[in-house]
């Protein structure tokens, strides 16, 4: 079975996946700034957790989509990205414009 069409069908599952992606890369990433010591072990969680949140919801709003496009996988492909790009860039926004209104 295609993975595309896995996720598809199942928003649950792919935000499950789009957290698990949040983790892996930015795990990796402030792991590296956690050893040269550009941030510390707290702050670096914290990221972590909001990256695995916010990529998460945006992998769960595309696999919605891209389940309701049909089934050529070309379709479900662009709509996925499309919509996971786009729901990333607003909650990612969203999220920066309440920190600087909380500080």
């Amino acid at each position: 079975m295609n993975f595309l069409y896995l996720l598809s069908g199942s928003p649950a599952r792919g935000a499950a996946f789009g957290g698990l992606i949040g983790v892996i890369s930015s795990g990796a990433t402030n792991f590296k700034k956690y050893q040269k010591g550009e941030i510390n072990a707290t702050d670096a969680g914290i990221v972590v957790g909001k990256e695995a949140i916010s990529t998460g919801v945006a992998t769960g709003f595309a696999a919605a989509v891209a389940g309701t496009v049909g089934h050529s996988l070309l379709l479900i492909g662009g709509t996925t990205l499309a919509v996971g790009i786009s729901v990333k860039y607003i909650w990612d926004a969203g999220v920066e414009s309440f920190e600087e209104k909380r500080n």
